[in-house]
This record gives structure tokens, sequence and C-alpha cells, in this order.
């Protein structure tokens, strides 16, 4: 922990600890069990959360019900529920070292306080019914809560937000506004936590109405559909990992399989260097740029090959401007010596007018790969031809290019056609069940389609369709 993080959590505990000493709960004698009460709503709500889109910081909606706890007690009890429930959870829910669970339940004591006290101060403790009964309020009375509820929610916002991402900052060496930005400041984010913010009434009006089964009432459907959103997204998390992971193996497979042309390439070269030496020892210079030339070519096709190899390491999603026909043939020439490639014919039929298309390179050329090695694959036991036909056009009517990829092998078999696209279908000895179905993801991702045909007594083809300006724009 660097000096200025470490004098800055001091500094915030010590505020928050003077709060506390100097702000004892009133009527504590009487109110306790509601106290306890509402610390364990607040619990509970603690165990709804999220990482934060960076992963350095957390987010739940602790919101909803500790500043629930500030209009419906006051700041003071509030703070010190908001603060104690903070503490517990970060220690014993999400499991934080003990600084940054000190820090957390501090700075939201803090921002509690600040925030009931603005409630206060424009009337909203003044104009709110508590202990009426009732859950409906007289005009007058919902147009004076107006003010005080968007300054209790701004004020809780702004401070909560600034603090937690100075924090996070000085942690991490990150600017503090990139903190805001990337972890708070963002779409999604901000509709999550207005979304939150909005519920703060309807959570004061269900207690004063019904009192704790009106907060159960309220809570328990949000909680339900909380956990089952997340348990989906740990099930998304989880397939899309096992889809890299099928990926990056596929693409390793293939590596160690280039592995021998990398080697075929140094013999060239050196076989050209040889040549050379010898013909300067002879003096003898009619050769001299052919040489050069077949060096120069190999040392660019093995700088183009290593870099390809290496590229799997490269998970994000990048647009590019790309000439489609020249991933096509680029990828054909890094595929073609492979074993499973050798002695196929390859007939390109690729449209000269073919546009550029917004596309991620990698992702879109490991489609290819795989369509590729896998036609090699079917066409491995048969006699000639063994044929791989490339097919690129496009519709200028909806800005949608088509490239087709068809072999000569025995085509697929009619009971596998549903299955082709499924993650663990396969139907090799050795295979893994995941290249199709993270080609088609990865085709979909770029907001385009893909389809297999097998017509009878040919062999299977595979049609990619992407849109020209990449994803969100399929007419």
């Amino acid at each position: 922990m660097s000096p200025r993080l470490r004098a800055y959590v001091t500094a915030t505990g010590l505020v928050a600890l003077a709060l506390l000493a100097t702000h004892l709960p009133p009527d504590l004698a009487h109110r306790w069990p509601h106290a306890v009460a509402w610390i364990v709503i607040c619990l509970v709500s603690e165990t709804m959360w999220t990482a934060s889109m960076t992963g350095a910081a957390t987010l739940s909606h602790a919101a909803v019900a500790g500043l629930s706890v500030v209009v419906l007690w006051g700041p003071v009890t509030g703070m010190w529920i908001a603060g104690l429930s903070t503490l517990i959870a970060d220690l014993f829910v999400q499991r934080k070292p003990w600084v940054r669970a000190s820090f957390n339940s501090s700075q939201i004591a803090i921002t509690s306080w600040l925030a009931g006290s603005a409630f206060a101060l424009l009337g909203g403790r003044v104009a709110l019914p508590l202990g009426t009964g009732v859950a409906t309020f007289d005009r007058a009375a919902s147009s004076s809560l107006v003010l005080p509820v968007v300054a209790l929610l701004l004020v809780y916002f702004v401070l909560n937000r600034a603090m937690v991402a100075l924090a996070v900052s000085w942690s991490s060496d990150r600017d503090w506004w990139n903190v805001l930005l990337e972890d708070w400041l963002y779409l999604a984010r901000l509709e999550v936590d207005a979304a939150s913010f909005l519920l703060v009434p309807l959570m004061v009006i269900a207690f004063t109405a019904v009192g704790y089964p009106g907060v159960l009432l309220f809570y328990a459907p949000l909680f339900m559909l909380f956990q089952s959103d997340r348990r989906y997204f740990d099930l998304k998390r989880a397939e899309e990992q096992n889809l890299l992971n099928a990926a990056f193996a596929a693409k390793g497979e293939l590596a160690a399989g280039l592995g021998h042309n990398l080697n075929n390439m140094l013999g060239g070269i050196r076989g050209a260097a040889q040549l050379l030496q010898r013909d300067i020892e002879r003096q003898k210079y009619e050769k001299l740029q052919s040489h050069t030339q077949l060096i120069l070519d190999g040392t660019k096709n093995m700088g183009a090959l290593a870099a390809w190899l290496q590229d799997y390491k490269r998970t994000g999603f990048k647009l590019e401007e790309t000439d489609l026909n020249g991933l096509i043939t680029s990828t054909i020439a890094i595929v073609k010596s492979d074993k499973r490639l050798r002695g196929v014919e390859w007939n390109l039929d690729l449209d000269p007018q073919l546009p550029h298309v917004q596309l991620e390179v990698s992702q879109v050329q490991n489609v290819f790969i795989n369509l590729f090695v896998n036609a090699g694959d079917v066409m491995a036991k048969q006699e000639t031809p063994r044929m791989i036909t490339v097919t690129s056009e496009h519709d200028p009517a909806t800005r949608i290019v088509r490239v087709v990829v068809a072999d000569s092998g025995p085509g697929i078999a009619p009971e596998n056609m549903a299955k082709m696209f499924r993650p663990k279908f396969t139907t090799k000895e050795d295979g893994h069940g995941f290249g199709l179905s993270t080609a088609l993801r990865s085709i979909e991702t770029h907001g385009g389609r893909m389809t297999v045909e097998s017509p009878p007594g040919s062999g299977a083809q595979f049609t990619v369709q992407l849109p020209v300006k990449g994803p969100g724009v399929w007419s």
C-alpha cells in the first residue's frame, strides 16, 4: 500500500469514527430490534453483488436498503446500520481484506450520513409520513419529497463513487477519472444504478404500508431474479472460457503441425544463403538478385507465420477494415503445408469487386482455418480428387458478403446435420467438438450468419455471411 493510499484510508476511518462517536443512534433502547432487522436486510442486499467492468471493484444492491434506512430512521441511525452491515458483509460475505472492508464501511458511513443530512435539511424527514401506516401520499406531500430524494441520491452517488474511485486509483496506479469511467460511469452501470436508486422510494412505501412483510414482498422477487441472473452469467462465462480454451487448443494443434513448415522455410533461406556465399566466393554475380530475393521472401513468410502463431494469445475484439479475399488467400498459404491438406487442390473463385469488411482478423481467420482443416480431415482417406473450393461474392442490396467453403469429401450424414454447430459434437476420433461451435460464435459476434449444407452426392458446403460494416448493421 502506497503512503498516500495509507494516509487516505486512515483519514477516512478517523472521520467515520469521529462521526460515529459524536452521533449515537437516538432511542436505541426501544429501537434496537429495528436496527438488528435492518442490519439483516442490508446484509441480504450485500449478497447481491457483481464485479465491476474491470474486476478491480465490486458492485452491489446494498444502496437500496442502506438509503431506505437513512430515509426511514434518519441519517444517524442510517449511518450506523449501513456502516456496520457493510463491514460484516465485506469481511464474511465477500471475504475482502480487513483494510478494504474497514475503508468501505467507513466511506459508506460518511456518505450515508451526508446524504441523509441533505435529505433532512431539505425537509424530507418532515414531509415523510412515518408511522401513519398508509402507503399513499397526498399530492402536496409527494411534491415536497422530490427535491429531498433527489438530493439524497445525488449526494450518495457522487461521494460514494468519488471516494471509492480514489482508493482504486491509488491502489492500482490508474488515473482517477479513468477509474470512474471504466468502473462506474458507463451506460450499463449507470442504468443499474438508476434502477437501484429508483427502488428506494418503493421500498420506503412498502415498509410504511405493511412493515417488514412489505420489505419481504419487495425484496424477495428482486433477490430471486438477481440470483437467477447471476447463475446465468456465471454459466455464460464458463461457456465462453470453454470455447476460448477450445479455440486455443485447435490453433495450438495446428501450430504444432505447422512447426515443420518453419524449418522448411529456414532450410530454403539457408540454401539461398549458401548459394549466395558460393557465388560470391566464385565472383559470379548473375544470380545475386534472385538469391537475395529468395532470402527476403523466406524471412517475410517466416515473420508472417510466426506472428500468426503468436496471435492466439490475443483475446480482444478489435474491428479492422479488411480485404476478405486477401485474408482468405493468406490463410490458405498458412494452412496448405499442414499434413492434413497436402495434396489438396484449391479452387478459388473470389469476387474481385468484393468490398473491404469490418472484421476482427484473428477471429475470422480462425473460422477459415477450422473449415479448411476440417475439409482436409474428411477427405484424408479418399483418393483423388481432393479439392476445396472457396467462393466469395457481394450482395450490394443488403451490403452482405458471402464466402462458401466446399469440399469434395463424402458429405455429412443427414442425422448429423442438425448437430454440426453444437458444442462437444464431433465425428472425429480425437476431436474436441468445439471447433465449429466456436466458429459460429465468432461469426455471430460479427453480426453474421453461418450455415451448412450437404447436397446428395457432394461434399459439405459451409456458407459464411458477414455484414460489410460489421456488427449491428445486419439488414
